[in-house]
């Protein structure tokens, strides 16, 4: 007998001498990034049904089939806790229903840019797989006839009595967010596959968006003597880290020499930490109370097309389907969408230079990357000119100063037109210096950080010389969600309904809560929240969103 297949041997017999504990490391393993981020009740219910699994693989293991299923079991738990333990590591946060709709909505070259985030998962995830595969293997080997039969009948009992428990529930209404099934696998260990049960549904429901008719008592078009409208949606951005607000770096030389002819927000404030959730209500008449439907239907793009405008999206971002999210079907009321495989964002500029030759009054989204992670992907070497000895943060603030070159260059071609910007970010980004790429998006238990962000908007001189302009700086409190009123009195569109949540109106009065939501679509008051991701936790408060929200 060869030395190696002698050893193989004495690898086998050992961890078959250990096939207890073999079950109780893979059922440790898969509750790792539970016991961090879920309640005690939720992982006692997971390892249970977790147990339970291995056991009756192991009555089955002895069988071809068996071993199959034995096999795919294995991949299935071992997918499961690889989402898990990478959103746990990167993020410090539960997996939710966010992240399964920007895994569903994310393109190919978003997810090389994002590799490097979890590749150092990928060792924890390998050893899980073959702990779990020994511990079937293992427990077929040593196990009794009995024990074996008892187990299967133990997790028939508990999946019976579980899902009759939450059938009860439904049918008392009680639960009238999550579907039957996704509750169900809530408490096993699939329990990823809920979120991504809710966001398939969510991404059903924004299919509705773009069939639902909006009716608008009056809808009427002022002349406002521009020509061209560009709305730069940005991504990851902290106002922090922008020369324009006091950082001490240059990160916006362009942006800082706007002053004279824009109208800064110096306190505005995202209303969702995550670019799937925050997008749709800065661009319609949702809210964080009120993310429904019929109000998502309402947004700018539609109605600027009604009003009479030219309107195209631009985007980086990538479309993995017609409309299987929420900024996607909103992106396709325009007349011309158009998702743009990009390195970088400078390659969105021949399309806008396109979208620019069209006649007439024009209303045009340039969707980028910004910022978003992984920030030293966002730019060319060309770009990396900011050096402080710290790799991320140098990253983050080159990238910061990437869009500020893109603006610029997006600013040129409008200079010599009547033409207007209104740039804002998504969200903004938390600091966490125990992470190795230190920005992170807020998601559990969120600070202000999270939702600070820039916003202002940029007129071109012949813009300028033709109206009076509302121009300097916005000091007080500003919510982005109600950038949909904000850009109706920009464009010089109204409805026939009162527009005072527009700054540019006059009866505009400054708002005294603003409502943010994180990424389990928990509602917080901003003014509540601590101050940074470093500043002690506090035990924040919230509420759930208003009944008809998604």
């Amino acid at each position: 007998m060869s030395f190696a297949k002698t050893s193989v041997l004495t690898i086998n017999k050992k961890l078959s001498s250990h096939f207890l504990i073999l079950l109780l490391l893979s059922v440790l393993i898969q509750l790792w990034p539970v016991i961090f981020t879920q309640p005690a009740r939720f992982a006692v219910r997971i390892a249970i049904c977790n147990s339970l699994l291995l056991l009756s693989a192991s009555a089955l293991y002895r069988y071809l089939p068996g071993k199959i299923i034995a096999l795919i079991l294995t991949a299935m738990l071992t997918l499961n806790f690889s989402i898990a333990f990478s959103t746990w590591h990167v993020y410090q946060s539960e997996f939710n229903t966010v992240f399964a709709m920007s895994i569903m909505a994310t393109h190919i070259a978003e997810v090389k840019s994002m590799s490097g985030l979890y590749i150092n998962s990928l060792p924890v995830v390998i050893a899980y797989f073959f702990i779990t595969w020994y511990a079937i293997k293992s427990l077929s080997e040593n196990l009794s006839g009995r024990a074996k039969a008892i187990s299967i009948v133990l997790l028939v009992g508990y999946m019976g009595w579980y899902s009759t428990v939450n059938w009860l529930k439904k049918r008392k209404d009680l639960e009238v967010y999550y579907p039957l099934s996704s509750r169900i696998l809530t408490n096993t260990p699939f329990y990823t596959g809920s979120e991504f049960i809710i966001a398939r549904r969510d991404s059903a429901l924004a299919d509705k968006i773009s069939h639902q008719n909006v009716h608008y008592p009056a809808l009427q078009y002022q002349d406002t003597g521009i020509e061209n409208y560009v709305v730069i949606v940005g991504e990851s951005a902290r106002r922090s880290n922008m020369q324009l607000y006091g950082f001490n770096q240059d990160t916006t030389p362009v942006e800082s020499a706007f002053q004279h002819n824009a109208l800064i927000f110096g306190h505005a404030i995202a209303p969702a930490s995550a670019t799937v959730l925050a997008v749709p209500m800065i661009l319609s008449n949702a809210d964080p109370d009120n993310f429904t439907v019929d109000k998502l239907a309402d947004n700018i793009v539609s109605i600027a097309r009604k009003a009479g405008y030219h309107t195209e999206w631009i985007s980086a971002q990538g479309n993995s389907g017609k409309s299987n999210n929420y900024i996607v079907a909103i992106a396709s009321a325009s007349e011309k969408a158009q998702w743009i495989t990009t390195q970088y964002d400078t390659e969105l500029l021949p399309a806008l230079d396109e979208a620019l030759k069209k006649n007439g009054k024009k209303f045009i989204v340039l969707h980028i990357n910004g910022s978003h992670e992984m920030a030293c992907d966002r730019y060319p070497a060309s770009a990396d000119v900011l050096h402080t000895g710290n790799k991320y943060e140098d990253c983050y603030n080159n990238a910061i100063r990437y869009t500020d070159y893109f603006i610029g260059e997006v600013a040129k071609r409008l200079q010599n037109s009547a033409s207007s910007i209104l740039y804002f970010s998504d969200h903004g980004l938390e600091k966490n210096p125990q992470l190795e790429s230190i920005y992170m998006h807020g998601s559990r238990n969120p600070s202000k950080e999270a939702y600070e962000v820039p916003q202002y908007i940029w007129y071109s001189h012949p813009a300028l010389a033709s109206q009076k302009r509302q121009l300097g700086w916005v000091p007080g409190f500003w919510s982005t969600a109600n950038n949909y009123g904000l850009m109706l009195s920009w464009l010089g569109i109204s409805t026939g309904i009162e527009n005072c949540s527009s700054l540019l109106e006059a009866c505009y009065q400054e708002p005294t809560l603003f409502p943010v939501m994180d990424g389990g679509r928990h509602i917080f008051d901003y003014d509540q929240l601590r101050e940074t991701f470093s500043s002690p936790g506090r035990n924040t408060p919230w509420r759930k969103p208003k009944t008809g929200s998604l």
